[in-house]
C-alpha cells in the first residue's frame, strides 16, 4: 500500500511540474544551482543512506525511478536537453563573435580634385604693336594730306596766267585721294583699337573663369575633407559598435560557461539502490527534488565524479 500512494504522489508531481516548466520555457535562464549530496546515518554499521538534492529541467532529466539499482559512477540525473539548448546558444554567439572580430574596414581614399591649370602671362604685345603702326600711319596720312592742301592754297593765290589750267584741278584730284588714304588709316587704326580692347576684354573674362575654376576646387577640396571626417567618424563609431558587442557576447558566453558547468550529469557516489525519490519545489524553471540513496555494504567514501557538492546532515 505504502508503494502505491508512493507512485501516485510521484505521478501527481510530475504532471505539476510538466505544467510548470512549460510556462517557464518562455523565460530567460537564471542561473543554476549546484546539486548537492547530504550524507545521512549508517543503517546497523554496514550501509549508508544519503540524501541527494538535484536541481532539474524538466522530469525528463531524472534518470532513475524508486527502487532502481545503481553501481559507482552511474548518471543519476543529466540536463541534456538545457545543456544542449544553452551550448547551441554559445555556438551561435562564437559565430556572431568570430564575424565581428573582423576589424572594421576604412574608409577608401578620397578621389584627388584636380588642379587648375594656371594662365598663362597677360601679353598684347601684338595688339599694342599693330595699334602703333596704324598710328603712325595716320600721322603720315594726315601730314601728306595737310602739305597737299598748303601746296593747292599756294597754287590758287598765284595769277592764272602763271599755271598751266589742269594744275589746280590735278593737285585737288590728287588731294582728294591722300583724304581716302588718311580715312583709310584712320579706319585701320580704330579697327587696331578695337582688337587690343576685345583682346583685353577675352583675357579677363579667361581670368573670370579661372577664378571660378579655383573656387570650385577650393570647394571640392573642403567638400572632400568634410567627407573624409564624417567617414572616419562613421569608423569610430562602427569600431566602437563592434568592442561593445563583442563585450557584450564574451560577457554572453561567460554566463553560458558558468550556467553550462552547473548543468554536469550528476553520478552515483556508491553503488546502491534508490529508496526515495521526493519531488519538492519548483524555482523558476528549476524542479528541486531529493533522491535517497541507500549505499551497498562496503561503501565508505564519495565517488569524486558525482558532479555535485553539498552540505552534510543527519537524517532520523
Amino acid at each position: 500500500m505504502k508503494q502505491i500512494l508512493g507512485v501516485l504522489y510521484l505521478v501527481g508531481l510530475c504532471a505539476l511540474s510538466y505544467g510548470c516548466a512549460g510556462q517557464a520555457n518562455s523565460q530567460a535562464v537564471s542561473p543554476t544551482p549546484t546539486p548537492q549530496m547530504v550524507t545521512g546515518d549508517q543503517e546497523n554499521g554496514t550501509r549508508q543512506r544519503l540524501t541527494l538534492k538535484l536541481t532539474l529541467s524538466s522530469p525528463e532529466d531524472l534518470k532513475v525511478r524508486e527502487g532502481d539499482r545503481v553501481k559507482a559512477n552511474q548518471i543519476l540525473s543529466d540536463r541534456l536537453k538545457e545543456r544542449q539548448r544553452l551550448e547551441a546558444q554559445k555556438r551561435q554567439l562564437q559565430i556572431q563573435s568570430d564575424r565581428l572580430k573582423t576589424p572594421i574596414a576604412g574608409p577608401p581614399a578620397a578621389h584627388p580634385v584636380p588642379e587648375v591649370a594656371g594662365l598663362p602671362p597677360a601679353s598684347f604685345l601684338d595688339e599694342v604693336a599693330e595699334v602703333e603702326r596704324q598710328r603712325v600711319g595716320v600721322t603720315q596720312a594726315e601730314s601728306v594730306v595737310m602739305n597737299q592742301q598748303r601746296l593747292i592754297d599756294m597754287l590758287t593765290s598765284m595769277p592764272d596766267d602763271q599755271l598751266p589750267e589742269a594744275t589746280v584741278p590735278h593737285e585737288q584730284e590728287v588731294l582728294k585721294q591722300q583724304q581716302q588714304e588718311l580715312d583709310q588709316a584712320r579706319a585701320d587704326l580704330q579697327l587696331a583699337e578695337a582688337k587690343l580692347a576685345q583682346a583685353q576684354q577675352d583675357r579677363q573674362y579667361q581670368e573670370y573663369l579661372h577664378s571660378l575654376e579655383m573656387s570650385k576646387r577650393a570647394i571640392a577640396l573642403q567638400q572632400a575633407a568634410l567627407q573624409r571626417q564624417e567617414q572616419l567618424q562613421q569608423q569610430e563609431e562602427q569600431e566602437r559598435d563592434r568592442s561593445f558587442k563583442l563585450a557584450t557576447m564574451e560577457t554572453q558566453m561567460q554566463q553560458l560557461e558558468s550556467q553550462l558547468f552547473t548543468l554536469s550529469a550528476v553520478r552515483s557516489p556508491y553503488s546502491g539502490k534508490i529508496q526515495r525519490i521526493a519531488w519538492k519545489e519548483q524555482n523558476d524553471q528549476n524542479l528541486m527534488v531529493e533522491l535517497t540513496l541507500v549505499a551497498d555494504a562496503g561503501d565508505a567514501s564519495p565517488n569524486p565524479s558525482t558532479g555535485g557538492t553539498g552540505n552534510t546532515r543527519r537524517d532520523d
